[in-house]
C-alpha cells in the first residue's frame, strides 16, 4: 500500500512547538511501516494550503498515516483530517470534528458530563468570562484550554486560595487568549486507557502515572510540561503498566472509556485521561485522538503489556483505518502461535449486572463448579500461513477445548449419559453410542468442523497411553468430538488442529473457574455476529430440592445479531443498525454444541430430558434452529458410575435416581445455563480477527445495558 506520512517537523525546542514531531520520532513511524512492505512517503505539511495539497497529491497515497498536530489556531488539528476528507483521501484518526472538539478541553468535557459521565467541577475563564462557580472548592488546577502536550502546566498550576487562582490566571491568559480551563483539582491516581481499535477488545491495559512528591518537593502529583519533555523532574514519574487496581475499579474504568470512545466516535487509536479519587470515582479528564507514539508515551506503555512491538502498532492503526475506509489490504506478515490466556477475558454477562432467570448460580458460575469436572482450552492464532499450491498467506483462528468428566478412571469407571439433537447439520462424534448404551467413558472435546478426525485420533492417543489395555483386554473406545464452522474467520482449508493439540487441551484441564470468549474451540467462532465461542455458566438448587449443581458449557457459533435476546429483551433490533451490515457471515447461520454436567443422580434417559431443556435455554437467547444449524447436546451426570462390562464384577445393577415429579427444577437450573452460558460467550470476548481481513466485533457492553435499562424504565 502507498502510505504519506503527514507530520508537522518541530524544528525550535520551546514550549509553542512541544506538541509537533522531531524528525527522529517521524523516521521511527517511516521505518516501522516501510518494514511492514508498505510503500512510504514522508509529507510535510506545515505552510500554505495550496502547498500542502500539492506536496500531498504528489505522493499519490492509498491511505494517509495522520500524526499532524498544526501550528495555528485552536482549529489547527482538525484542519488536516478536514482537509483529506475534501480531497476524498483516506487516513488515519479522527476526523475534523473529533479533533476540534477534543482540542477544546471545556468542550469535550461537556459533551461528556451529558452523558452522565463524572466531570471535574470548573468553568472556561477568558478575558471577558472570568467568573467561576460559586460553589467550586479549592484546590484547583488551571490550564491553557486548547493546547496539548502539557504546554503552560508546571507545579504551580494547582492553587489552593482564591488569591493564588487570580495571580495564575492573570499569569497564563496572555500568553494563552483562547482561554483557560479552572476545575477542581481530583486528588488521587493519574491513569491512561489507551485504544487500538484493530487489537482484540480495543482497549489496551490501563497505565498509572505514579509521582515521587518527596522528589518533586510537591503536595500534587500534576504530569507538567518538564515531564513531558522529559526534563530533569521525569526522574520522580513512574509508568505502571498494568496498572494495579481492584476487579471492580477496573472494570468501571474501561467501561467509562468504551462509553466514551463509542459515542465520540474515535476510530484507530486514542487515549483516555482519567483521574480516580480517593473514593474510587473515575472523573473524565480528556480524550486525546491523536496521542503520541512515542516509545515513551501511555499508548506504547500499554501495548508492550499486551505483547505488542512497536510495528505491531502501526499495523493495527493501518488495518483499523483499511477496514473502515475498505481498502485493500494484505495478510499481516507477523504470525504467532499462542495459547489465550484468562486474563485477557472481559467481564461476563453477570459482572456487568446482566442476571438471567431466578435461580443461584455456582461458586464460578460454570460447569466446573460441578465437582470433579475440569476445562481445558489449546489455541490457535497465526498469520502469514501459506496454503500448498495457492498464492499468498491466510490467517487461522482456531483451537481445542477439552471437557473432562471425571479426574480419574475414565474408560474404566463410566459415568451415566444421554442427549438430544435438536437440529442435525453438525456432528458429534461417539454420541450414537451415548445415546445407545447411556453411558459417558472419554473426554469430551470440542473443536471446528474439518479437524474432528484429528482430534478424535489424539484423544485415543491420549486414553491408550493412560489405559494400555484398551482395544487389548477390552473393546475400543470411541471418543466424544463434538464440532461448529469457524470457517468465516479460521482458514479450513489448512486443518490446522492436530492430535497434539487435542492431548494439550485435556493436559491444561483444571477446576475453578474457566476462560471464555474467544479461546480454545470457540477462538474463530461467532454468536450473533459477534465474536465469541466458549462461555459457560451453573445453577445450584435449593437444599429442599436436592442441592444439586447443574453446569453447562456451549461452543457458541449460532445465530443473527437481530434476533439476540437477553434475559427476555431483544437487544438485537437496536444492536442491528448500530452495525454495519457489509462484512458480516451471511452463508452460515452457524451451529451450537452444548455439554450439561450435574452431580444429581439421573438415569441416562432423564439426562436426555434434562438435554432437550437445554434447548430452550438456545431458544431463550434467540436461536431458532435454522435449516443450516447443528443444535447437538451431551448431558452427564457424575452421580451414577459403573465399570466396564468386561470388568463388571454382577449381572445387576442398583442406581439411585431422582424420581421424575422432583425432576422440575433441574430442567428450569439447565434451561438458565444454558442461557447464560451463550451470552458469556459473547460478553467474554474481545473481538477477533481472521482471514480475507473479516472480523467479529466485541458486542457493545455499556450499551446493551443502556438498552437494557431503557426497557426497564
Amino acid at each position: 500500500m502507498r502510505i504519506s506520512v503527514t507530520y508537522n517537523l518541530r524544528t525550535e525546542y520551546n514550549e509553542q512547538d512541544a506538541e509537533l514531531l522531531s524528525q527522529e520520532d517521524v523516521d521511527r513511524i517511516c521505518t516501522a511501516l516501510s518494514e511492514l512492505k508498505h510503500q512510504i512517503t514522508p509529507v510535510e505539511v506545515s505552510g500554505q494550503p495550496n502547498e500542502i495539497v500539492e506536496r500531498l497529491l504528489e505522493s499519490k497515497p492509498d491511505l494517509v498515516f495522520n500524526v499532524a498536530e498544526g501550528t495555528i489556531g485552536s482549529s489547527r488539528e482538525a484542519f488536516y483530517p478536514g482537509l483529506f476528507e475534501q480531497l476524498g483521501v483516506p487516513f488515519t484518526g479522527g476526523n475534523a470534528s473529533l479533533l476540534h472538539l477534543n482540542l477544546d478541553k471545556h468542550l469535550a468535557k461537556t459533551v461528556v458530563e451529558q452523558k452522565g459521565i463524572a466531570v471535574p467541577r470548573g468553568d472556561l475563564i477568558t478575558a471577558k468570562q472570568r467568573q467561576l462557580p460559586a460553589n467550586i472548592r479549592y484546590p484547583l488546577i488551571i490550564k491553557p484550554n486548547s493546547e496539548g502536550s502539557s504546554k503552560g502546566i508546571t507545579q504551580d498550576s494547582v492553587v489552593e486560595t482564591p488569591e493564588a487562582c487570580t495571580r495564575r490566571i492573570n499569569e497564563l491568559l496572555p500568553a494563552y487568549p483562547a482561554g483557560l480551563v479552572v476545575e477542581e483539582f481530583i486528588a488521587g491516581r493519574e491513569l491512561s486507557i489507551p485504544l487500538l481499535e484493530a487489537y482484540p477488545g480495543g482497549l489496551l491495559e490501563i497505565v498509572e502515572h505514579t509521582f515521587d512528591l518527596g522528589k518533586l518537593n510537591s503536595k500534587f502529583n500534576i504530569y507538567d510540561y518538564d515531564m513531558k519533555q522529559g526534563g530533569s523532574r521525569m526522574a520522580a514519574v513512574g509508568i505502571v503498566c498494568p496498572a494495579p487496581l481492584e476487579a471492580k475499579e477496573k472494570r468501571r474504568i474501561r467501561s467509562l472509556s468504551r462509553r466514551i470512545f463509542s459515542f465520540m466516535n474515535c476510530p484507530d487509536f486514542g487515549r483516555i485521561d482519567v483521574r480516580l479519587s480517593a473514593e474510587g470515582i473515575p472523573y473524565f479528564i480528556e480524550l486525546n485522538p491523536l496521542p503520541s507514539l512515542h516509545p515513551m508515551g501511555s499508548l506504547m506503555a500499554a501495548a508492550r503489556a499486551c505483547n505488542l512491538t512497536y510495528k505491531d502498532v502501526m499495523r493495527l492503526i493501518v488495518r483499523s483505518a483499511a477496514r473502515r475506509f475498505d481498502i485493500p489490504l494484505r495478510t499481516p506478515r507477523r504470525t504467532r502461535h499462542e495459547e489465550v490466556s484468562l486474563t485477557s477475558q472481559r467481564p461476563t454477562a453477570r459482572e456487568l449486572g446482566i442476571t438471567v432467570g431466578r435461580m443461584k448460580q455456582g461458586v464460578h458460575n460454570a460447569i466446573t463448579d460441578v465437582p470433579g469436572v475440569m476445562v481445558g482450552h489449546f489455541s490457535r492464532i497465526e498469520d502469514n500461513l501459506k496454503l500448498p499450491g495457492i498464492p499468498g498467506v491466510t490467517s487461522v483462528r482456531t483451537g481445542v477445548t477439552a471437557v473432562l468428566p471425571a479426574p480419574k478412571d475414565l474408560p474404566k469407571r463410566r459415568l451415566v449419559a444421554g442427549g438430544f439433537v435438536l437440529n442435525g447439520v453438525g456432528e458429534m462424534a461417539g454420541l450414537t453410542q451415548v445415546l445407545e448404551w447411556g453411558w459417558l467413558e472419554t473426554p469430551i472435546l470440542l473443536t471446528n468442523s474439518v479437524s474432528v478426525g484429528r482430534v478424535h485420533h489424539g484423544v485415543i492417543s491420549h486414553m491408550q497411553k493412560r489405559h494400555p489395555h484398551i482395544g487389548v483386554e477390552s473393546d475400543v473406545v470411541l471418543p466424544v468430538v463434538g464440532e461448529t464452522d469457524d470457517s468465516f474467520l479460521n482458514d479450513v482449508r489448512l486443518g490446522i488442529n492436530t492430535g497434539e493439540d487435542a492431548q494439550k487441551a485435556i493436559a491444561a484441564a483444571t477446576g475453578g473457574p474457566v476462560a471464555q470468549g474467544s479461546i480454545g474451540a470457540g477462538t474463530g467462532m461467532m454468536s450473533f455476529d459477534f465474536a465469541g465461542g466458549i462461555g459457560s455458566s451453573s445453577r445450584t438448587l435449593m437444599q429442599e430440592e436436592g442441592g444439586f449443581t447443574i453446569g453447562v458449557l456451549v461452543l457458541s457459533n449460532f445465530g443473527r445479531m437481530v434476533n439476540l435476546t437477553i434475559d427476555g429483551n431483544v437487544v438485537g433490533r437496536r444492536l442491528n443498525t448500530q452495525f454495519p451490515k457489509a462484512g458480516r457471515r451471511e452463508n452460515s447461520y452457524g451451529s451450537a454444541i452444548v455439554v450439561v454436567a450435574t452431580d444429581a443422580p439421573l438415569l441416562a434417559s432423564q439426562l436426555s430430558r434434562l438435554a432437550k431443556r437445554a434447548a430452550l435455554g438456545l431458544g431463550r437467547v434467540g436461536s431458532h434452529a435454522a435449516s443450516t444449524s447443528g443444535e447437538i447436546i451431551i448431558a452427564f451426570s457424575t452421580a451414577n458410575r459403573t465399570l466396564r462390562s468386561v470388568a463388571m464384577p454382577d449381572k445387576f445393577l442398583t442406581l439411585k435416581f431422582i424420581a421424575d415429579p422432583f425432576i422440575n427444577p433441574l430442567y428450569e437450573a439447565v434451561i438458565e445455563a444454558t442461557e447464560e452460558a451463550v451470552l458469556n460467550a459473547i460478553f467474554c470476548s474481545g473481538g477477533m480477527n481472521g482471514r480475507e481481513q473479516r472480523f467479529a466485533p466485541a458486542i457493545p457492553q455499556d450499551s446493551v445495558n443502556e438498552i437494557i435499562k431503557q426497557k426497564g424504565d
